[in-house]
Protein backbone atom coordinates (compact mmCIF):
# COMPACT_ATOMS: atom_id res chain seq x y z
CA UNK A 1 0.00 0.00 0.00
CA UNK A 2 2.67 2.44 1.32
CA UNK A 3 4.69 1.75 -2.36
CA UNK A 4 1.57 2.42 -4.09
CA UNK A 5 0.74 5.59 -2.91
CA UNK A 6 4.56 6.49 -3.33
CA UNK A 7 4.46 5.61 -7.13
CA UNK A 8 1.25 7.82 -7.45
CA UNK A 9 2.82 10.80 -6.16
CA UNK A 10 6.25 10.18 -7.50
CA UNK A 11 3.84 10.25 -11.22
CA UNK A 12 2.01 12.96 -10.12
CA UNK A 13 5.61 15.09 -9.76
CA UNK A 14 6.66 13.88 -12.60
CA UNK A 15 9.20 11.33 -11.71
CA UNK A 16 9.80 7.87 -12.18
CA UNK A 17 8.96 5.38 -9.80
CA UNK A 18 11.13 2.54 -10.98
CA UNK A 19 14.12 2.14 -9.10
CA UNK A 20 15.68 1.02 -12.31
CA UNK A 21 19.14 2.14 -12.91
CA UNK A 22 19.01 4.64 -15.66
CA UNK A 23 22.20 4.59 -18.53
CA UNK A 24 24.20 8.01 -17.48
CA UNK A 25 24.51 10.58 -20.21
CA UNK A 26 28.07 10.80 -19.71
CA UNK A 27 29.59 7.23 -20.77
CA UNK A 28 32.69 7.79 -18.48
CA UNK A 29 30.66 8.57 -15.59
CA UNK A 30 28.15 5.53 -16.49
CA UNK A 31 31.19 3.42 -16.48
CA UNK A 32 32.43 4.40 -13.19
CA UNK A 33 28.86 4.02 -11.44
CA UNK A 34 28.35 0.19 -13.01
CA UNK A 35 32.42 -0.64 -11.79
CA UNK A 36 31.65 0.65 -8.65
CA UNK A 37 28.59 -1.15 -7.78
CA UNK A 38 29.98 -3.88 -9.38
CA UNK A 39 32.41 -4.47 -7.50
CA UNK A 40 31.25 -3.53 -4.06
CA UNK A 41 28.16 -6.17 -5.09
CA UNK A 42 31.45 -8.58 -5.60
CA UNK A 43 32.69 -8.03 -2.46
CA UNK A 44 29.51 -8.52 -0.51
CA UNK A 45 29.17 -4.52 0.59
CA UNK A 46 25.93 -4.19 -0.86
CA UNK A 47 23.18 -5.56 1.10
CA UNK A 48 20.41 -4.97 -1.53
CA UNK A 49 17.98 -3.22 0.13
CA UNK A 50 17.57 0.16 0.48
CA UNK A 51 16.63 1.17 3.86
CA UNK A 52 18.94 3.47 5.41
CA UNK A 53 17.52 6.94 5.76
CA UNK A 54 20.04 9.80 4.82
CA UNK A 55 18.92 13.74 5.04
CA UNK A 56 21.12 16.22 3.95
CA UNK A 57 21.11 20.08 2.69
CA UNK A 58 22.80 20.14 -0.77
CA UNK A 59 24.08 22.91 -2.71
CA UNK A 60 21.47 23.42 -5.59
CA UNK A 61 23.92 23.80 -8.20
CA UNK A 62 25.89 20.56 -7.66
CA UNK A 63 22.63 18.76 -7.52
CA UNK A 64 21.81 20.11 -10.95
CA UNK A 65 25.27 19.76 -12.35
CA UNK A 66 25.30 15.89 -11.20
CA UNK A 67 21.90 15.25 -12.82
CA UNK A 68 22.74 16.60 -16.32
CA UNK A 69 25.87 14.53 -15.91
CA UNK A 70 24.48 11.30 -15.28
CA UNK A 71 20.64 11.29 -15.71
CA UNK A 72 19.88 9.74 -12.32
CA UNK A 73 17.21 10.98 -10.02
CA UNK A 74 17.78 12.08 -6.36
CA UNK A 75 18.07 8.39 -5.07
CA UNK A 76 19.75 7.10 -7.51
CA UNK A 77 22.39 10.15 -7.54
CA UNK A 78 22.82 9.74 -4.02
CA UNK A 79 23.60 5.84 -3.81
CA UNK A 80 26.07 6.71 -7.31
CA UNK A 81 27.90 8.76 -5.61
CA UNK A 82 28.55 6.97 -2.42
CA UNK A 83 29.34 3.74 -4.46
CA UNK A 84 32.09 5.70 -6.27
CA UNK A 85 33.27 7.28 -2.95
CA UNK A 86 32.86 3.26 -1.37
CA UNK A 87 34.44 1.37 -4.36
CA UNK A 88 38.28 0.75 -3.88
CA UNK A 89 40.60 2.95 -5.99
CA UNK A 90 43.90 1.21 -6.72
CA UNK A 91 45.14 3.87 -9.23
CA UNK A 92 48.02 5.19 -6.83
CA UNK A 93 49.01 1.84 -5.94
CA UNK A 94 49.18 0.24 -9.53
CA UNK A 95 50.82 3.61 -10.99
CA UNK A 96 53.45 3.63 -8.33
CA UNK A 97 54.36 -0.26 -9.10
CA UNK A 98 54.43 0.94 -12.67
CA UNK A 99 57.71 2.56 -11.89
CA UNK A 100 60.75 1.09 -14.09
CA UNK A 101 58.65 -1.03 -16.62
CA UNK A 102 60.07 0.81 -19.92
CA UNK A 103 63.48 -0.64 -20.91
CA UNK A 104 66.39 1.22 -20.50
CA UNK A 105 66.79 2.11 -24.23
CA UNK A 106 63.08 3.16 -24.42
CA UNK A 107 62.87 6.49 -26.76
CA UNK A 108 60.10 8.02 -27.73
CA UNK A 109 59.75 9.23 -31.07
CA UNK A 110 58.55 13.04 -31.67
Amino acid sequence: MASTKRARKARRRGHRASSAPTRSIDPTTSARIEFALSTLAASGKLKGSRTERLSARVDPGLIKAARAKTGLGNSQLVNAALAVLAAPDDFGPWFAAQAGRLPKDFELEL
